[in-house]
């Protein structure tokens, strides 16, 4: 039996209202998650414990986070026994936003899980014998498992301590969201400040839905100037079928490589024929901010820059001088030089 048995819902109200402090403190402090498994192990008398990220499916493991399990032991976790483990087929069909206890709550009987691979392979060369653990969060890609782990002498996890931890979860579903919220309007600005930085142009910031969400100064004018090209419902269209074709392929190719970091596809250049006038050049560039992420989506996204030859470039001169440590009649030859290019 748990030396804690039945003792779950009497826990101080200091340790509860300090666990949820922790949980809360990872949205800002990633690395207090390991504080919080390791806190979870204390006031539970546990072994171990482990924050799995994975995929929607539950099947292959994105991130990790561990407290006392070796890392040669848990990398072959990761590898192998993550779908070995007798409990897991019936976890995926669990109720998601709860944890249940390995002894209590499925249907493989404690003397069947000893005779599993898993358990003399894995579990028993580290006296785990019990454990406690559920799909804490999930989203259209990601489910997060937290799993605590007990010795044969710490005994299962009773009703009263499963509910004890399960109380709670909707806060570690909570900070996963605020988290998640703060990573992408975080994301959002550095990518903005990265396209702004990369060329002089005016342009419009795609996310990876492909829907405009920032339009730079001057942009508005060029993209609704004209009938071969538009914003409508948020996204950039061609008018011209082909074209448009074109450009949602040269958007999907960025987009890939911004989400993958790979960087494969550097992006291109589109030339939307005008009436009368020359052709409204487009450059497509991926664009990949560094925020870490622990959930959701990577951060990719990407950026349509507009070329009108017909609307110069103002330069700043003394800006430009001071860059370059240019003389007044080499900074004249420069912007000489520049306007005939564009």
């Amino acid at each position: 039996m748990s030396p804690i048995n039945g003792t779950g819902k009497e826990k101080p109200a200091h340790e509860r209202a300090g666990l949820i402090e922790t949980i809360y403190r990872t949205v800002g402090e990633p690395g207090a998650w390991h504080e919080l498994l390791r806190d979870l192990v204390a006031v539970t008398g546990s072994r171990s414990a482990r924050l799995l990220v994975m995929n929607r499916a539950a099947t292959r493991v994105r991130v990790s986070i561990k407290l006392n399990i070796d890392d040669c032991y848990h990398r072959q976790y990761v590898e192998h026994y993550v779908n070995a483990c007798p409990w897991r087929p019936e976890l995926r069909s669990m109720r998601p936003g709860r944890l249940y206890s390995t002894y209590m709550h499925f249907s493989c009987p404690q003397q069947e899980f000893y005779r599993t691979e898993f358990f003399n392979d894995w579990a028993r060369p580290q006296n785990i014998h019990h454990g406690v653990c559920g799909t804490v969060y999930r989203d259209a890609a990601t489910s997060v498992q937290l799993l605590i782990q007990r010795t044969r002498g710490q005994g299962y996890y009773t009703e009263a301590e499963t509910a004890f931890l399960n109380d709670l979860v909707p806060h570690i579903q909570q900070s996963f969201l605020i988290a998640g919220q703060l990573a992408n309007t975080r994301a959002q600005g550095e990518a903005t400040a990265i396209a702004a930085g990369c060329e002089p142009l005016p342009f419009l910031l795609l996310d990876r839905s492909l829907r405009v969400i920032y339009s730079s100064p001057g942009v508005e004018n060029i993209a609704a100037g004209g009938p071969c090209l538009e914003v409508r419902n948020n996204r950039l269209l061609i008018t011209d079928e082909l074209q448009n074709r074109r450009l949602q392929r040269l958007l999907r190719q960025c987009l890939s490589a911004a989400d993958t970091r790979t960087f494969s596809a550097s992006g291109g250049t589109l030339a939307v024929p005008r009436p009368g006038a020359p052709d409204l050049r487009l450059l497509v560039r991926p664009v990949h901010p560094d925020v870490p992420v622990l959930i959701g989506p990577p951060s990719g996204y990407v950026a349509v820059y507009f070329y009108d030859p017909e609307t110069r470039i103002e330069i700043d001169q003394e800006r430009l001088r001071e860059l370059y440590s240019l003389s007044e009649a080499e900074t004249r030859v420069a912007i000489r030089a520049a306007s005939l290019m564009s």
